[in-house]
């Protein structure tokens, strides 16, 4: 039962007060009389005494709703005591046809009143005061004005004694206290009704046999159930009031910011919370137009659940098949690529195919990553397909990567050279959800997310002929277009002191890059984008003559590396790289010239990777 202060400004009042209160039937932690000065102290009582609610009137009741938290019900004048103070204060001035009357008060002491004014005769004045200080003004204000009576509160009525005026206090009657008091006993109904659905809601949340922790929208912990404190080993206490981020380990702490700044609901398949392994779930808690809340519900993993999954991971990163790109690793994010950003993390929502183009080096597989580790997908493997690869049976090494990529994601690079054969596989697979690996008889059902990336555009092989239609309308409404370095000045700047930062770590040299050469890097157009900026930067540093860097050094190893220089933004090159081409030579710069490391990378022989390298003329770059 809700337990009431009542604190009053004169000895008077306290013997009707309790007297109300207890034909009310309400339980009174404390009730006494008190001057403002005195507040505090009685502040403290009440709180020690367990008062849920107080009662109080006036300057008091302003005074505490500006230094504490208490819930507060004020003693309001009604409307026929405010006549009979009106009368008296014309009975004051029986020489006066039409007395001046001022009321000096807070605004939570009166009613509108006006209306008593002309019945009574008087002419009416109100001066409220909104902080106690105020008060002095007013009472200087109604003088000025030559009230002829002023009523008020004790601080008032000291105030106009000091300064001779005629002044009158505010006498209530019964009727203001005992309209107070059921007010709040009201109100302590609703507290009450309040605490209970509170416990039964917490006796259900102790009841679960899963962790429950309650946050606001920010992942501030507001609630926890017994469960919860036991399985992290801490107190409630301990938790309540703490940034959930705080118990997430290091490496899963970027994963919970993300999905805390999406506000939607999400699955765990592994976390851990304070050292202890969890499979959990997040539920946004969602009001009239925006999240108010989000309830977190985890249970411990069982150690051969662990091992599972800690197996299953390893698997795929000994078949290569774990993806580490996330959306926090997409650096230099300008206002240009912030709107892909905003839609890949959409895409990413959802299990349908997307398609992602860009030039090469543009940072697709990243992208296909982050997609794969913010999807549902994410706790299954991260499989590339190198489309057009060297297979004796094209559709066969779809199919079976499709297999590999059960339960997580199928990332076909280089869509523009798929096959024909691989056409039909994958327009199978995602129409259908079947494949036929090997010398199958039988389709076997595949359940796979499919990303894939593309160098230009497939409506021209569509056009002519060489690209399934259905395949394509299958791929193209969820597209995600990248675009290149170049027209990023911002990102490009950026990236460009962000690759130098890596090379001082990397090979422990410092350059200064002055003015000049700075602005020739910013003006290449670097068709290779982060690829060849990066592998030019870091021979820039190995080779650099002087610590300074000048513009000639960079022109002329521009000029060596990249004799033809390619063709200005918006125009197209007169002999353009062949899309196969551009993907070898991306594998080859990645491998640092390696043909062994780009076939592996690629899933050809070095004997294929030769006789490719041959027919587009790059074997003398790559010895």
């Amino acid at each position: 039962m809700a337990r009431f202060g009542l604190i009053l400004p004169r000895q008077e009042m306290v013997e009707p007060v309790g007297r109300i209160a207890a034909q009310l039937g309400m339980e009174v932690a404390c009730l006494c009389w008190t001057t403002t000065e005195d507040l505090p102290a009685v502040l403290d009582r009440c709180r020690q005494a367990g008062a849920d609610i107080l009662v109080a009137r006036g300057r008091q009741a302003q005074f505490i709703k500006d230094t504490s938290d208490f819930p507060l019900v004020e003693i309001r004048l009604t409307g026929q005591e405010m006549a009979l103070l009106l009368h008296r204060a014309r009975a004051m001035v029986p020489g006066v046809e039409r007395p001046r009357v001022g009321l000096v008060t807070f605004p939570n002491m009166v009613e509108d009143v006006s209306i008593l004014a002309g019945v009574l005769e008087v002419e009416l004045h109100t001066y409220f005061g909104i902080a106690p200080g105020e008060l002095d003004g007013c009472v200087d204000q109604a003088a000025a004005d030559r009230m002829d009576v002023i009523l008020g509160g004790d601080y008032v009525n000291a105030l106009c004694r000091e300064r001779g005026l005629r002044t009158l206090f505010f006498e209530g009657t019964e009727d203001s206290l005992r309209a107070a008091l059921r007010q709040a006993r009201s109100a302590g109904y609703a507290a009450d009704s309040e605490r209970r659905n509170t416990a039964h809601l917490q006796a259900l949340l102790d009841c679960s046999f899963n962790g429950i922790i309650e946050m606001d929208p920010a992942g501030t912990i507001l609630q926890v159930n017994d469960i919860a404190a036991k399985l992290l080993e801490k107190e409630r206490r301990e938790l309540v009031g703490q940034s959930a981020a705080r118990l997430i380990s290091a490496e899963d702490r970027e994963t919970w910011e993300e999905v805390l700044g999406q506000q939607q609901e999400y699955y765990f398949p592994l976390l851990n919370l304070c050292g202890v392994d969890v499979v959990a779930s997040v539920m946004p808690v969602t009001g009239p137009g925006a999240v108010e809340g989000i309830v977190f519900s985890f249970y411990e993993m069982k150690k051969f659940q662990r091992q599972e999954v800690r197996a299953r991971q390893e698997h795929y990163r000994l078949h290569r098949y774990l993806a580490r790109g996330r959306f926090e690793d997409v650096k230099n994010a300008g206002r240009e690529l912030k709107p892909v950003i905003k839609l890949a993390r959409a895409f990413a929502q959802t299990r349908l195919p997307v398609l992602i183009q860009g030039e090469v080096g543009s940072g697709k597989s990243l992208f296909a990553q982050s997609i794969h580790n913010a999807s549902p997908c994410s706790g299954g493997p991260f499989v590339t397909y190198n489309c057009g690869g060297d297979w004796d049976d094209m559709g066969a090494g779809l199919a079976q990567a499709a297999v590999n990529a059960y339960g997580g994601t199928l990332y076909l690079d280089g869509l523009e050279r798929l096959s024909s054969p691989e056409q039909h596989v994958l327009c199978r697979l995602l129409r259908e959800g079947v494949v036929k690996p090997g010398d199958k008889a039988v389709p076997q059902p595949v359940t796979a997310r499919v990303l894939a990336s593309l160098v230009g555009s497939l409506s021209h092989r569509v056009a002519a002929g060489d690209f399934l239609p259905e395949l394509y309308y299958l791929l193209a409404p969820m597209q995600l277009e990248l675009p290149p370095l170049r027209v990023r000045a911002g990102d490009l700047n950026q990236a460009i002191d962000m690759c130098l930062d890596d090379c001082v770590k990397k090979f422990s040299r410092y350059i200064v890059l002055t003015k000049e050469p700075r602005k020739l890097l910013l003006e290449y157009p670097w068709p290779g984008n982060y690829i060849q900026l990066q592998s030019f930067l870091e021979r820039m540093v190995l080779s650099a003559p002087a610590r300074v860097v000048r513009d000639s050094y960079v022109q002329g190893l521009l000029q060596s590396l990249y004799p033809h220089p390619p063709a200005p933004a918006g125009e197209e090159d007169a002999d353009p790289v062949p899309p196969e081409a551009a993907l070898l030579l991306e594998a080859l710069s990645r491998n640092n010239g390696s043909r062994a490391a780009a076939a592996e990378e690629l899933g050809i022989s070095k004997t294929t990777l030769w006789r490719k390298m041959k027919r587009y003329g790059l074997p003398g770059r790559y010895q």
